[in-house]
């Protein structure tokens, strides 16, 4: 540890070439596409960048965009969180967030920024932005910038200020208080590494009656996975053979990145079969590694949707099987909508309004108008009155950026069915709505179809986070499946 600084003193510096380096190694920012998307997305010269593509070098105009950035208040954390939206939670990625705290803050070592972003990564506090304001409420005079919506940024943020007179660090008084948003071994870890780091512990920091009261992350948490398997299926059009399919499939294992496994060809008809070989051998390879359940999560072309993914079955032994949808969160999520780039804006903040609590009612169809589906605050979760092949109301949905959507999978409108989903909705957070289908899942195994029960025998739930999408393939390979991005044929 080496002391404190100030982003404010990184506009009058020149960038380091460490930190250029830094930048140029992730991946995305080879495509200069990507550059003029960011320079139009800062407001940095934009007209330079698209008038002039040959004649500027790629690394000229990432240093532009750097330096444009490091004169403003939020330094270069704006960049590093688009960057981690755009290419995923790489290792380039979080290579690029430590250089770059290294140089905006003076305070720690390379090595502690790295151990300090591993610990806050997969810690989720909603709103966290408000929250943050409401922890500077002392001092009056300070804003926390729009871009402070991880943890990680946050810390940075508060970095930068100085300590009260016989106080810890504000950012280490943060640190204590977000360990609260963290599960049990994790939250330890937090605070016991904040033990070791403060350079200026004070015995009155009470992070405990405050923090408690600020989070409620109980209350609020929004359902999102540390550590998950993505599959993707589609339908190969151009083939010959109708049923053809290409799966694809992406994992990350926490504190890990993104993956991306080998293609498969496969026969529509033998999905399930290649789904379940493949949770095998991924479950296999990660035994001692997950220490969270392990999310499953199918992303569908519309002409898919009707594939009860929920109900396939895993390994059995010795003639016992399981329900996927009952070891396991399971959602599915819309094909068409992710490769529609301008559909995510509405998409994104549709999911901004429902993360942070700012989401209207629930819209159920056919009962609701589309008036009520873009009316404002916005409805993020939609019920639709039939699956998605007898009605156009999921397009509808997903042009509006509805994040979620539910509908009954034997299709028609059971009374019994919308009555107890009702009851199910009003009871629970449907931020948390993936566990909360899951328990109703397994509940209804050995109930009767009434109440809670036909919900978990019937329901279908696509969930659609617009910031954990499918990277782009990497080196790495995956766990028993070859080198990633290949295809091979099962």
């Amino acid at each position: 540890m080496t002391g404190q600084g100030s982003t404010a003193d990184t506009a009058h510096r020149g960038l380091p070439k460490y930190l250029v380096d830094a930048a140029q190694r992730v991946s995305c920012l080879d495509d200069p596409a990507t550059l003029r998307l960011l320079m139009h997305k800062f407001s940095l010269e934009p007209g330079a960048v698209m008038e002039t593509p040959v004649a500027t070098s790629q690394r000229g105009v990432l240093v532009r965009l750097m330096d444009g950035l490091c004169r403003r208040p939020g330094g270069l954390t704006p960049l590093v969180e688009a960057l981690e939206v755009i290419d995923g939670d790489t290792v380039a990625v979080r290579d690029l967030k430590v250089a770059a705290a290294v140089w905006e803050v003076d305070l720690l070592s390379p090595e502690e920024w790295e151990e300090l972003f591993r610990l806050l990564d997969g810690v989720r506090v909603p709103n966290l932005r408000q929250w943050y304001a409401e922890f500077l409420q002392e001092r009056p005079h300070v804003v926390p910038p729009a871009q402070c919506t991880e943890p990680w940024a946050a810390f940075l943020h508060a970095a930068t200020l100085n300590a009260r007179p016989g106080k810890s660090l504000p950012c280490f008084q943060l640190l204590r208080r977000l360990a609260f948003a963290a599960d049990g071994e994790r939250q330890l870890a937090i605070i016991d590494w904040a033990d070791v780091h403060d350079p200026h512990p004070s015995a009155d920091d009470e992070a405990g009656p405050l923090a408690a009261a600020r989070l409620s992350v109980d209350d609020t948490d929004v359902w999102s996975p540390t550590d998950y398997l993505i599959i993707r299926l589609r339908p190969l059009l151009d083939c010959g053979v109708a049923s053809l399919t290409i799966l694809s499939h992406w994992w990350r294992v926490h504190p890990g990145g993104q993956l991306r496994g080998a293609d498969r060809r496969i026969e529509l008809d033998q999905a399930e079969r290649e789904v379940r070989n493949l949770i095998r051998e991924a479950e296999s390879e990660w035994a001692y590694c997950v220490k969270s359940e392990l999310a499953i999560e199918f992303v569908l072309p519309w002409e898919l949707l009707h594939l009860r993914v929920e109900r396939w079955c895993k390994c059995a032994l010795r003639g016992t099987g399981a329900v996927l949808g009952e070891r396991h969160p399971v959602v599915v999520r819309s094909l068409d909508r992710l490769e529609r780039r301008d559909l995510h804006g509405c998409w994104g903040n549709r999911w901004d309004a429902f993360s942070e609590g700012r989401a209207g009612r629930v819209h159920w169809f056919p009962e609701d108008g589309v008036a009520h589906l873009l009316s404002d605050p916005p409805p993020a979760v939609v019920v639709l009155s039939s699956p998605p092949s007898d009605t156009n109301e999921l397009g509808e949905a997903l042009i509006a950026g509805v994040p979620v959507v539910v509908w009954d999978r034997r299709g028609g409108r059971d009374p019994a069915f919308r009555a107890a989903l009702r009851e199910v909705l009003r009871s629970n957070d449907p931020r948390r709505f993936p566990g909360v289908v899951k328990t109703l899942r397994i509940t209804s195994r050995d109930g009767d179809s009434e109440g809670d029960l036909v919900v978990g025998r019937h329901i279908a739930l696509l969930w659609d986070d617009p910031n954990r999408l499918p990277v782009a393939p990497s080196d790495s390979d995956g766990p028993g499946h070859g080198r990633s991005g290949e295809e091979r044929n099962t």
